[in-house]
C-alpha cells in the first residue's frame, strides 16, 4: 500500500523534489533574462520611456521565474530538515491512511460466514443467554424455547441447552400452577355465590388453556352438581314455606326457582306455585281493604302499588288503578294535617272523607 502511494505521488512534492524545481525555475529565470537582454539590444528604441516600458516587459518573465525558484528552494530545504528527502504531502498522508481503513473494512466485509461466526462466536453466545434469561423472567416460554435449540444446534451447546430447557420447564409449571390456583379461587368465588352462569364460563376457560392439568379436571360436573343440589335445596324450602303458610317466602322461592328449573321440572309444582300466588294476591287485597276501611291512606297506596305492580291483569289491578290517584291525594292530605301522636285534633279540622271503596279480593 505505501509504495502504491509513493508511485501515485508527483516527484515535484517531495522534498528533494521542491529543491530540484527550484533549481531548475533559476535556471530558466538565467535562459529568459539572457534571451531578454538579446532582444533588447537588437530594437532600436525612437523614445526613452518606450525603452524602459520595454526593459520592464522583457525582464518580468526571468523576475517571476526567479521568485517561484526563491520559493520552491526555501520550501523544499526547510522540508527536507524536518522531514528528509523523500517525506510524503500532509494531504496524501490522509489519503494514504483512508484507504488503509478503507482495505480494512473490506477485508472484514468480505470474511466468509463462518469466519464471522467465529471471530463473534463469545459475544454471539453471551447475547444468546442474556436474551433467553429475559425471556424466561417474562413469561415468553415458547420464544426461549426457540433459542435453546439454536445454543444446542448452532453453536453445540447441549448440556447448557439442556439446563436451559429444565429451567424453562419450570418456569412453566410455576407459572401455570399460579394461574390455575388463582383460576380455581374464583371459580369457587363464583359458585359459592350460586352464579352458575360465570362459574360454567370459569370452568370452560380453564379447561381450554389448561386441558392437561388435573387440577382443572372436572369443573363443569361441579358445577352441575352444585345447581342440582341448590335447585333441590329450593324445591324443599318452597314446599316447607308452603305447608307453614308463609306466603312471602314461599313467592321469593318461587322467583328463584321459576328461572332453574325446565317446563318438564316445573310441572309437579305448578298447582302448589297458583295456590302461593293466589295466596299472595288475596292477602295484598285484604290488606289493602283494610287500610281502605281505617282510612290508612298511605298503607292503601302501598297494597294498591304492590297488586297492580304484581298482579297487572287481574281485576283486583284495574280497581286499585280506578282508584289510585284519589288515594294518593288523600294521602297527601293526612300527612299534612295529621297531628302528634296523642295530641286532640286541631280546631275546626274536619275528618277525611270516606271514599266509599268497596273492595273485591275475587277475580
Amino acid at each position: 500500500m505505501a509504495n502504491d502511494v509513493k508511485k501515485s505521488v508527483p516527484a515535484f512534492a517531495t522534498p528533494s523534489g521542491n529543491v530540484a524545481l527550484g533549481v531548475l525555475l533559476w535556471l530558466l529565470a538565467c535562459v529568459l533574462a539572457a534571451a531578454a537582454i538579446l532582444t533588447l539590444n537588437r530594437i532600436d528604441f525612437a523614445h526613452h520611456h518606450t525603452q524602459i516600458l520595454a526593459t520592464y516587459l522583457g525582464f518580468a518573465p526571468s523576475t517571476l521565474a526567479i521568485l517561484l525558484s526563491a520559493v520552491m528552494l526555501l520550501k523544499g530545504t526547510i522540508r527536507w530538515a524536518l522531514f528528509g528527502p523523500r517525506a510524503l504531502p500532509s494531504v496524501t498522508l490522509d489519503r494514504a491512511r483512508a484507504h488503509a481503513a478503507l482495505d480494512s473494512i473490506n477485508q472484514r466485509l468480505l470474511l466468509s460466514e463462518t469466519a464471522k461466526k467465529i471471530t463473534y462466536r463469545a459475544e454471539d453466545l453471551a447475547v444468546l443467554r442474556r436474551t433467553l434469561e429475559d425471556d424466561i423472567r417474562k413469561g415468553e416460554y415458547d420464544a426461549a424455547m426457540v433459542l435453546v435449540t439454536d445454543l444446542a444446534t448452532a453453536y453445540g451447546q447441549l448440556e447448557e441447552s439442556e439446563k436451559f430447557r429444565e429451567q424453562i420447564d419450570d418456569a412453566r409449571r410455576k407459572d401455570q400452577e399460579a394461574k390455575v390456583a388463582a383460576g380455581i379461587t374464583q371459580f369457587e368465588a363464583k359458585l359459592a355465590d350460586r352464579d352458575f352462569s360465570a362459574a360454567s364460563r370459569e370452568a370452560g376457560r380453564l379447561q381450554r388453556l389448561y386441558p392437561n392439568d388435573p387440577a382443572v379436571q372436572g369443573l363443569a360436573d361441579r358445577v352441575d352438581s352444585a345447581k342440582q343440589q341448590y335447585k333441590h335445596e329450593l324445591e324443599r324450602a318452597f314446599l316447607h314455606a308452603n305447608e307453614r303458610e308463609e306466603v312471602d317466602r314461599a313467592l321469593d322461592i318461587l322467583k328463584v326457582l321459576d328461572k332453574m328449573l325446565s317446563p318438564e321440572e316445573a310441572e309437579p309444582y305448578r298447582e302448589v306455585a297458583r295456590g302461593v300466588v293466589g295466596k299472595k294476591r288475596d292477602n295484598l287485597g285484604v290488606q289493602f281493604k283494610l287500610a281502605v276501611h281505617d282510612k290508612e291512606w298511605t298503607q292503601a297506596v302501598l297494597a294498591g302499588e304492590q297488586i297492580i305492580k304484581q298482579f297487572p291483569n287481574t281485576r283486583m289491578a284495574d280497581e286499585v288503578r280506578e282508584r289510585i290517584d284519589q288515594l294518593r291525594a288523600n294521602a297527601a292530605g293526612q300527612q299534612n294535617v295529621a297531628p302528634a301522636p296523642g295530641s286532640p285534633p286541631a280546631p275546626g279540622a274536619t275528618p277525611s272523607p270516606n271514599t266509599g271503596i268497596s273492595f273485591t279480593t275475587s277475580d
